[in-house]
């Protein structure tokens, strides 16, 4: 499959490892580009954005509706193959259970970073416990999910995804770049899954140090599920909050 990869090159001497990006729902590889790549680029490494199939440019042989997270295993494992060298993975939300999912599977990867991510025991329960904490949130999350992110409501998900509730024209800005996500994977997060790999499949040959990262402000997502995920790999790193005063 003709998937789409992003490329930005490493200034300076070449570092070890290449670093490749999963975005999370909603988006695509552009997302990474305003940012990311260009800090990870000035650090010398050789930074790859991966676009899902169905999102950005990388077309799907199926309806989105029908695409499910083994598809995007499958695209996470064909960009490793194709980048052909040590590389680390970074996968936010969503791609954070492909991660997991993808180095469950045998994925080979030299370190894997999950960024606000889906917790390796799925998001069914961090969704009851936005439902009752914050509705409006979940019921516009919802409609998305079935009638597509084109007409979402601007002020709920400026309000409710951004905890510093960024400018209207930073909004905008990533506005534009969402895209509608398969209903199928989101539904497949619901589920009673594990997404982790086991603790043997990290800290081994052939793969690198798990860590995960958030907000302590977040709350959006289940309480401590960056640190049970983090137990689970007790060859990982300890988890790392980047709260700010």
């Amino acid at each position: 499959m003709a998937l789409e990869i992003l490329h930005m090159s490493g200034e300076g001497p070449s570092r070890p490892v290449d670093v490749l990006l999963v975005h999370g729902s909603y988006c695509s590889a552009s997302v990474w580009q305003p940012y990311i790549m260009p800090f990870l680029a000035a650090e010398g490494y050789t930074v790859h954005a991966l676009s899902l199939r169905g999102h950005g440019g990388s077309p799907s042989a199926v309806p989105l509706n029908r695409v499910g997270l083994a598809d995007y295993v499958a695209d996470v494992t064909e960009a490793v193959a194709r980048i052909g060298r040590p590389v680390a993975v970074v996968g936010h939300s969503l791609g954070g259970a492909v991660v997991q999912s993808a180095m469950a599977s045998g994925v080979r990867v030299a370190g894997a970073a999950l960024l606000a991510s889906v917790p390796p025991s799925g998001m069914l329960m961090a969704t009851q416990r936005m439902f009752w904490s914050r509705p409006r949130l979940w019921f516009e999350l919802s409609r998305i999910m079935h009638s597509g992110i084109g007409d979402a409501d601007p002020e709920i998900l400026r309000d409710g995804l951004f905890d510093n509730r960024i400018s209207e024209e930073e909004y905008r800005r990533l506005a534009s770049q969402f895209c509608d996500e398969s209903p199928l994977a989101i539904q497949e997060l619901m589920s009673l899954r594990w997404f982790g790999a086991a603790p043997a499949a990290t800290g081994t040959a052939g793969h690198g140090r798990l860590t995960g990262l958030a907000d302590r402000r977040d709350r959006r997502l289940a309480d401590g599920a960056l640190v049970r995920n983090e137990a689970h790999h007790r060859s990982g790193s300890l988890p790392r909050d980047d709260a700010r005063p």
